[in-house]
């Protein structure tokens, strides 16, 4: 009975629906950010328990990532300002150390850390110059789209995150916490070699484990 036991928790999946703020930390002079968007991020959760302990697990998984974002650009001399609107689609594996506290009252801790990589499967949005539409759907996986800043196709980011598990029966589990996804990739190449822009997100990891 007991190996039975350990034998059902040695690997687990799961489905997963996260919403969670998304905004670009810009490095350089002529363009910023534009501010916090929301996003939303699905799909399939794996875990495998490392060695005997069920506390310690490598989890992984499948997502499909929503992630809006702008960047604005503010010429104080001429009185203009012009801003891209981005909304990207990535598809990411997780790659993910998992530790889980020991169960009380049905409730375990967890906290994780680790990398994910993810490839732009999808990235359009629209042009804007004192707040009127310039352009709408353009393709910024096009390097010769009419703004002329392409959005990256591969992006890399330093994911943390921490929450709790509620066992629900002897193979069911709900998880809700908090993640936070720090990329250091830049995703979009422009003319100025100076200016980089970096995906940044936080959200809240809602999931359910068999």
């Amino acid at each position: 009975m007991v190996g039975g036991t350990l034998q059902a928790q040695e690997f687990r999946f799961g489905l997963t629906a996260s919403p969670a703020f998304d905004w670009l930390k810009v490095n350089g002079e002529l363009y910023g950010s534009s501010g916090t968007k929301f996003g939303f991020q699905y799909g399939l959760l794996f875990d495998q328990t490392i060695g005997n302990v069920e506390r310690y697990a490598f989890s992984t998984g499948l997502l499909i990532n929503y992630a809006n974002s702008g960047i604005v650009y503010t010429d104080t001399a001429l009185n203009f300002d012009s801003e891209l609107d981005l909304r990207v689609q990535y598809i990411e594996i997780p790659l993910t150390i998992r530790l889980r506290t020991n169960e009380v009252n049905y409730i375990s801790y967890y906290g994780q850390f680790g990398l994910t990589p993810g490839i732009c499967i999808k990235a359009r949005g629209d042009s804007y110059l004192n707040g009127d539409v310039v352009d709408e759907d353009i393709n910024f996986r096009d390097k010769n789209n009419t703004t002329g800043s392409q959005y990256q196709l591969f992006d890399l980011n330093l994911t943390i995150g921490g929450g709790l598990e509620y066992s629900m029966a002897e193979n069911t589990s709900i998880m809700a916490g908090v993640f936070f996804q720090n990329g250091f990739v830049n995703v979009i190449d422009d003319s100025e070699e100076d200016n980089d822009a970096f995906l940044k997100q936080f959200g809240i990891r809602l999931a359910v484990l068999f």
